[in-house]
C-alpha cells in the first residue's frame, strides 16, 4: 500500500507539519487559520475530486489500523470488481462466500437468462435436461412468500424462528434485462405448442415471469411454439412500472409458429395435419409490374371481407399493438396477415425510435395474397377503421404487399385523391409504365429527379393534402391526412419479403441506414438500380481545389444478400465511398448453372475498393440444396489468397470462402501477415489430394500459431467441423483446470450481461458481433460444445531439446489445444450468415 492514496496524504500532512514547525524554529508567526489545519487532514487537491462526495467513507477506511481488505473497500468499488466477473459459476462461488458478495453477484446472476437447446446430433439423455426450462422459470416466478415460508419451515425443525432476509426477499426477476428463449431441434420444442398443454403452461410462466422483470431491455421468442397474447399484455404491463419515464424494454424478437399445425385431439403427441399447398398468387393477364408492385384491371374491385369474432380468430391477439415504443423490432416466419397489421400499429407507434427492424415470412405462405406487392386505386395499405384485426374489411391483398402494410400508419403510398381517380381510372393505377430499366422508374415516381433526403431529417410529417381511403361497406369515401413520414433506421433485414420500391425509396430515410440484409427477396436488382440512380455521389463543386473528393451520400457499412448481382457489385463500386463497407457476405444461392457475377468481379470492384475497412467477409456461391460444384465457381484463386495475406486488408477479422487445396500451404506460410484474423471457415475445399479430414487442416493451422503466437485466430470451421483453438499454460494443465467448464445438455445459461453484445442477435447482433466476443471466457458457449475432444496439439513424447526449452521458459509457455465444437453461430457472424436465412 505504498503507493495508495492513503499513504500519499499522510506523507504530504507530515511535510506541512514539518514545514510548519521549521516556521516556528526561525521566529516566524503563523496565523490561526494555519494552526487549526495541523489539527485535522488536508485531503490532497486530486484525491478530493476523485471522491466525488465519499469523503466520509474514506476517512472511515483510512481510521482503520489494519491493513484494508478486500471487504473494506466501498461498495461502488466491489460492485466494478464483480462486474468483471463473466463466468456463472465464478459468480456463485461469490454469492455463497459473504453476505454483501452475495447482494453483489445476484444482479450480474440473473441479469441475462437464455435457453439453450442441444444440437440435434445429441439423443436426449433424461427428463431433468428438459425440466430444466421449467426450473429456471419457477425460480422467477416463485415470489418472497414461499422463500419466507421454506425458510420457516426448515428452520422450524432446528430451533431457528426468524427466516433469513437474504431468502426473505428472491425477486430475482428484477434483476433480468435479457430474456431468451433460442430454437432448437423440432422433436424438442414441438412439445410447447402453444396448441399443448405444456405450450400453454409454458406461455403462463414466462407471462409471469416478465410481469416481473422490470428491468427488462431485450425480449427474445425464438422457438417456433406460438406466443400467447398473454405473454405480450405483461410485456406491455412494464410500461406502468415508469409513469413518469419511458419504459426499458427497447428489444422484441420473435419467430412465429405454423399456424397449420394442428394437434390431435386425443394424443399429447404433435400430429400435424399438412393443409393443402396455398394457391399461387398468379398476377392477372396483362398485368406489369410497376414501383408499388402488380397492377391489377381497371375494373378489379376488391372483396369486402366481414368482421369476425374474436373467437373465430385463428391467431393471438393482442399482440405487437399494445407493446410500448421499441428500438428494435424483429418479426420472422410470418404466416398470418393479422400479424402485419398489429406490427403496423407499434410501428407507427415507435416510428420516432425505432432503429431496427427485421421482416421474414414464412416459406409455407410467400405465394399468399397478403405477402405480395399489388398496385391498383381500389387497394389500400390498412384499414384506419379497424380497431383489431379481425374487423379489418379491406380484404387480403394490400396496396404495397407486406412493406406497404408496415408502413401503412407513417406513410401512404397514393398521391392522388381517391376523387381524380375515379375520373382517370387509367391513372388511378399508379405508375404504370412497366419497369425496363431505372429510366421507367424514374418516369414513374420522379426518383430521378428527386431531390437527396438531408441528413437526420424528420421522422414523420404530415402534409396538408388530404387522402380519401375507401369504405367498402358504404362505397363512399373517408377524408383523412395524407401521411408522408419516414423510417430512421440503421438496421433493416427482410426474409422472403417482395420488395415494393415506392415504400423503400419514400419511406424508408437511407441517409442513415447502416445495415442492409436481404434474403429471397423478389425484385432486389430494381432496389440496387434505383438506389445507384438516387444516390449516385456529387462530384467537387466548380472552383474546388484540386483532389477534393465527391460527396457520398449513403452511409451502409453492412450488406449481406443471397442473390448476387452485377447491379448489386455496380452499386457497391459507384455508390457507397471508398473503405467505407465493413460488413460483406455475398452468397449466390440461385437455382441457375453458373452464378450470375464472376469472382473475379467482385474481387476487383468490390473488395480492392474497400480492403481497408472490410472486417468481416463472406462468399458462397453454392445453392439451396447444397449440393452438386455449384461453390467451385467462387473458389479463391491464388492471386486472391495472396493479396488477402499480404497485409493490405489489416482489419480483416472474420473470413469464410472456398480453397483450393493447391493454395492452402502458401496460406499457412502467409498467415502471420493477418494476425488480426478471429474466425476463419472453409466450407469447401478444392482438389484435395486424399481424404479430406478438416481436423488435420485445423492442427495445422495449431502449428503455425505455435511457432507465431502473435496470431489470434480462435474459431476455425472446415467443412461441417468447427474447432476452437484454447491456449493453456502448464500451471493451468496441473491444476486440472483446463478452462472449458462443460454445462451439460439442454442446460440454462444465466449469465452476466456483455456490453458489446448483440443478438442473435443480433442481435445480434446482432446484435452487431464485437471484437470482444470471441475474447470471452473460453466456457461461456460450452452450453453448444458437442464434447471434450480436446486434441493438444504438443506430442507427450517430447524431444530432449523440447524439454530443455520448456524448462528454461518455465510455467509461462504457453501450449495450445484444438477443441471440437458446435459453430458458434451467436459469437461468429460468418457462421451465422453461411445458413443465408434470418
Amino acid at each position: 500500500m505504498a503507493n495508495s492514496p492513503d499513504s500519499s496524504h499522510s506523507n504530504l500532512k507530515d511535510s506541512l507539519v514539518s514545514h510548519m514547525q521549521t516556521r516556528q524554529e526561525n521566529g516566524q508567526h503563523l496565523p490561526e487559520s494555519s494552526s487549526e489545519l495541523t489539527a485535522r487532514e488536508l485531503p490532497v487537491p486530486n484525491l478530493t475530486k476523485l471522491l466525488r462526495g465519499k469523503g466520509p467513507e474514506w476517512e472511515a477506511i483510512g481510521a482503520k489500523p489494519r491493513p484494508l481488505q478486500l471487504l473494506d473497500l466501498p461498495v461502488d468499488i466491489l460492485r466494478l470488481i464483480v462486474k468483471e466477473v463473466t463466468h456463472t459459476n465464478d459468480l456463485t462461488s461469490l454469492a455463497l462466500t459473504n453476505s454483501t458478495l452475495y447482494y453483489l453477484t445476484i444482479p450480474q446472476i440473473y441479469a441475462r437468462f437464455d435457453i439453450v437447446w442441444p444440437d440435434d446430433t445429441v439423443p436426449p439423455s433424461d427428463s431433468k435436461n428438459v425440466d430444466a426450462l421449467t426450473y429456471g422459470l419457477a425460480t422467477l416466478c416463485l415470489g418472497s412468500k414461499f422463500a419466507q415460508r421454506s425458510r420457516w419451515l426448515r428452520g422450524s425443525s432446528i430451533g431457528h424462528e426468524t427466516p433469513s432476509k437474504r431468502l426473505a426477499d428472491n425477486q430475482y426477476a428484477r434483476y433480468t434485462r435479457k430474456f431468451s428463449l433460442g430454437n432448437g431441434p423440432k422433436d424438442w420444442t414441438s412439445e410447447y405448442m402453444v396448441t399443448k398443454e405444456s405450450g400453454k403452461m409454458l406461455g403462463t410462466l414466462v407471462a409471469i415471469a416478465v410481469g416481473k422483470m422490470v428491468n427488462l431491455e431485450t425480449f427474445i421468442w425464438d422457438m417456433p411454439t406460438g406466443v400467447l397474447s398473454e405473454v405480450f399484455m405483461a410485456l406491455a404491463s412494464l410500461q406502468d412500472q415508469y409513469v413518469t419515464g419511458d419504459p426499458k424494454l427497447e428489444k422484441v424478437w420473435i419467430r412465429w409458429h405454423d399456424n397449420s399445425e394442428i394437434p390431435d385431439a386425443s394424443s399429447s403427441i404433435s400430429s400435424p395435419i399438412q393443409p393443402p399447398p396455398p394457391p399461387l398468387a398468379v398476377p392477372p393477364l396483362g398485368s406489369t409490374m410497376t414501383p408499388v408492385g402488380n397492377t391489377l384491371p381497371s375494373d378489379f374491385h376488391p372483396s369486402v371481407t366481414q368482421p369476425i369474432k374474436y373467437s373465430e380468430s385463428q391467431v393471438e391477439y393482442p399482440t405487437f399493438s399494445v407493446l410500448p415504443p421499441l428500438k428494435s423490432l424483429t418479426v420472422l416466419d410470418i404466416d398470418e396477415l393479422a400479424y402485419l397489421d398489429e406490427m403496423s400499429v407499434l410501428i407507427e407507434r415507435s416510428r420516432h425510435c425505432l432503429r431496427e427492424l427485421r421482416v421474414g415470412i414464412s416459406q409455407k405462405s410467400r405465394t399468399a395474397d397478403f405477402a405480395q406487392a399489388w398496385d391498383s386505386y381500389a387497394l389500400q395499405q390498412v384499414d384506419h377503421r379497424a380497431r383489431w384485426p379481425g374487423e379489418s374489411r379491406i380484404g387480403d391483398r394490400r396496396l404495397g404487399g407486406v412493406m406497404g402494410v408496415l408502413v401503412g400508419r407513417i406513410y401512404d403510398i397514393r398521391r392522388k385523391s381517391a376523387k381524380l381517380r375515379e375520373k382517370d381510372p387509367t391513372e388511378g393505377q399508379g405508375s404504370t409504365s412497366q419497369f425496363n430499366g431505372a429510366e421507367e422508374f424514374g418516369s414513374g415516381s420522379n426518383a430521378a429527379h428527386a431531390p437527396l433526403p438531408p441528413i437526420g431529417a424528420v421522422g414523420t410529417s404530415y402534409q396538408k393534402t388530404r387522402e380519401r381511403q375507401y369504405d367498402g361497406d358504404e362505397g363512399s369515401y373517408v377524408e383523412r391526412k395524407r401521411l408522408d413520414g419516414k423510417l430512421q433506421l440503421e438496421t433493416l433485414e427482410l426474409e422472403r419479403v417482395p420488395l415494393s420500391l415506392q415504400v423503400c425509396t419514400k419511406a424508408i430515410d437511407w441517409s442513415v441506414l447502416t445495415s442492409l440484409t436481404i434474403i429471397d427477396c423478389m425484385f432486389v436488382d430494381h432496389l440496387w438500380r434505383t438506389l445507384k440512380r438516387q444516390f449516385h455521389p456529387t462530384p467537387p463543386a466548380h472552383g474546388a481545389p484540386a483532389g477534393a473528393p465527391s460527396q457520398y451520400h449513403l452511409a451502409l457499412k453492412h450488406i449481406h444478400t443471397d442473390s448476387t448481382s452485377s447491379t448489386l457489385i455496380s452499386f457497391i463500386k459507384e455508390t457507397l465511398a471508398p473503405n467505407s463497407l465493413e460488413v460483406l457476405f455475398l452468397q449466390d444461392r440461385r437455382r441457375t448453372p453458373l452464378p450470375a457475377v464472376k469472382l473475379d468481379q467482385i474481387f476487383k470492384s468490390a473488395i480492392k475498393r474497400h480492403r481497408s475497412s472490410l472486417k468481416k467477409l463472406l462468399l458462397d456461391s453454392s445453392d439451396e440444396s447444397l449440393e452438386g460444384r455449384r461453390w467451385s465457381n467462387w473458389v479463391l484463386s491464388s492471386e486472391m489468397v495472396s493479396y488477402i495475406t499480404n497485409g493490405k486488408m489489416p482489419n480483416l477479422k472474420e473470413l469464410s470462402a472456398a480453397f483450393d487445396y493447391k493454395d492452402w500451404h502458401p496460406f499457412l506460410q502467409r498467415l502471420p501477415n493477418i494476425p488480426q484474423l478471429r474466425s476463419l471457415h472453409i466450407p469447401y475445399m478444392l482438389e484435395h489430394i486424399a481424404s479430406f479430414e478438416p481436423k488435420e487442416l485445423a492442427l495445422q493451422l495449431v502449428d503455425i500459431i505455435t511457432l507465431r503466437t502473435e496470431i489470434q485466430l480462435c474459431y476455425v470451421g472446415i467443412g461441417s467441423k468447427c474447432f476452437e483453438i484454447l491456449e493453456t499454460r502448464p500451471s493451468d494443465a496441473s491444476s486440472g483446470n483446463p478452462g472449458n467448464g462443460n454445462q451439460g445438455q439442454g442446460a440454462i445459461v444465466i449469465e452476466e450481461d456483455d456490453d458489446n453484445e448483440d443478438d442473435g442477435s443480433e442481435a445480434d447482433e446482432e446484435t452487431e458481433e464485437d471484437d470482444d466476443d470471441v475474447n470471452d471466457d473460453n466456457s461461456n458457449g460450452s452450453q453448444a460444445d458437442a464434447g471434450d475432444d480436446l486434441t493438444d496439439v504438443s506430442d507427450d513424447a517430447e524431444s530432449e531439446a523440447e524439454s530443455v526449452q520448456e524448462g528454461e521458459l518455465g510455467g509461462s509457455a504457453a501450449r495450445f489445444r484444438l477443441r471440437e465444437i458446435l459453430f458458434y453461430d451467436d459469437k461468429v457472424a460468418i457462421f451465422k450468415a453461411r445458413h443465408a436465412r434470418l
